[in-house]
């Protein structure tokens, strides 16, 4: 009995030795889902980053950091955690939960991007919006939310690259950057203008278009966030109600932010269009090679690439 007491009492010291404390995650877990429920995402991510704190190895954990930081449109700390939660596919939770997971996995894919940068010298730094994303040659590919980037390279003794790059939800992009050695006259990015005579009507229905786009990709977050709290049985379920008396407000206002989105999509590619067929008719072919601007319309967002 002594033995067991003593072996008891330092098994306890090594846990609070190594910070982990498993059977206080699990408490601070289901005070997070009880929160969660509420709708209060913002109080339960807390608890679910102090559990993992205490119990890091935890693919239960993960999985409830991620749904967190999803409902709270955090696309890039949701794609860590489920990518590191679904690194063990025959683990007992993520079998019981494979068809949930699943949707959460193409649910944050439509948010995300892929960028594969080549090119070199070696040791060249790339960076996204001054956050150092690797160093040439990269074999990784970065994943990053959907949206417009400041691309820069940089390596001592050559030229700088700095470039805007658009990264649409779903989809993979592909930049190549060759810096050149100070003393030599680095090749422009793109051609200059020769003319400088792109139409002000370029820009405005440009910037239209990306304000649409911006509509969109906000209307469709919002209809993903309704959808989720009605498809949620734990809060529009209950015996003797229905899900429309529970949560019917969740419906019409999900009803409402899907209208807004495919307003916001058919406009989009409606000033896009006209954004092209401004240059078209305004510009020959060397100043259309300066200045272009193209959209595209996915699932959850629009995403404009151009070179201006």
């Amino acid at each position: 009995m002594l033995w067991s007491q003593a072996s008891t009492a330092r098994a306890q010291e090594a846990t609070e030795a190594s910070g982990t404390n498993p059977e206080r995650a699990v408490a601070l877990v289901e005070r997070g889902i009880a929160l969660r429920r509420t709708g209060d995402d913002a109080a339960a991510l807390p608890l679910f980053q102090e559990a993992e704190r205490l119990d890091p190895d935890s693919v239960r954990i993960k999985v409830h950091l991620a749904a967190a930081h999803q409902a709270l449109g955090e696309w890039e700390a949701a794609d860590r955690y489920l990518t590191a939660a679904l690194r063990d596919p025959t683990d007992p939770y993520i079998q019981r939960h494979e068809s949930t997971l699943a949707t959460a996995r193409r649910t944050i894919d439509f948010h995300m991007g892929s960028l594969r940068v080549l090119g070199g010298p070696r040791g060249t730094e790339v960076r996204l919006n001054g956050r150092l994303v690797g160093t040439l040659p990269m074999e990784q590919t970065i994943r990053a939310e959907a949206g417009i980037y400041s691309l820069e390279a940089t390596l001592p003794g050559h030229y700088p690259v700095t470039r805007s790059v658009a990264l649409a939800g779903g989809a993979a992009s592909r930049e190549s950057i060759e810096l050149a050695p100070l003393g030599r006259q680095p090749q422009p990015e793109e051609k200059a203008s020769t003319g400088g005579r792109a139409s002000w009507l370029t820009w405005t229905f440009g910037g239209l278009a990306l304000g649409a786009g911006a509509v969109t990709v906000v209307s469709w977050a919002m209809r993903e966030r309704h959808a989720d709290r009605w498809n949620d049985d734990a809060d529009c379920l209950a015996p003797g109600r229905t899900r429309e008396q529970l949560c019917g407000d969740e419906l019409d206002a999900g009803k409402r932010a899907e209208t807004g989105m495919w307003i916001g999509a058919g406009a989009t590619v409606a000033l896009a269009a006209a954004s092209v067929a401004t240059l078209w008719f305004t510009g020959d072919e060397a100043e259309t090679g300066t200045a272009a601007l193209g959209c595209g319309v996915g699932w959850s967002q629009v995403a404009c690439r151009g070179h201006f």
